[in-house]
């Protein structure tokens, strides 16, 4: 697999549109993040033809949607989105296993390895499969990173 964190392999992010939802700014989303993210019921209803956001706003239930406003909502999607979800065991890195919960006891009790360190070797190591494995089709380290801020 590619390495999904360098840059070369990120979404172009100036392509940027608006959730009609919620009025916020969404980012760019490749069209395989979809298909490994989608329900069958709702990956029935994709064109691939079409380009598609990813809305990372808690309060909004629509996860995805397209050029034409076809949304698909947290309940189209399977796994549970870390931004729109304050869950302790929902996953921040999805590649890894990292949640909110051992990322916090790990950092707490100063166990090895340090999660930040853990997913920057992996990725390193090329392991990472963000497109496929994070809802949001990038990397996770700036939610990680974000995430331990806060617990500070």
């Amino acid at each position: 697999m590619s390495n999904c964190c360098s840059s070369e392999h990120q979404v172009n992010s100036e392509h940027n549109s608006v959730c009609s939802s919620c009025n916020k700014k969404a980012k760019s989303v490749k069209l395989i993040t979809l298909k490994s993210m989608l329900v069958p019921s709702a990956l029935e209803t994709l064109n691939a033809e079409e380009n598609y956001f990813f809305c990372s706003t808690k309060d909004c239930d629509v996860v995805y949607f397209n050029t034409n406003d076809k949304k698909y909502l947290t309940s189209d999607i399977k796994e549970v989105v870390h931004q729109k979800d304050d869950s302790l065991s929902t996953p921040i890195c999805y590649c890894f296993g990292w949640t909110k919960e051992n990322i916090k006891y790990y950092l707490e009790n100063e166990l090895s390895p340090n999660p930040l360190a853990h997913i920057r070797e992996n990725i390193q190591e090329k392991r990472c499969g963000c497109e496929v494995n994070n809802p949001q089709g990038s990397c996770c380290l700036g939610n990680v990173t974000k995430y331990i801020k806060e617990l500070s």
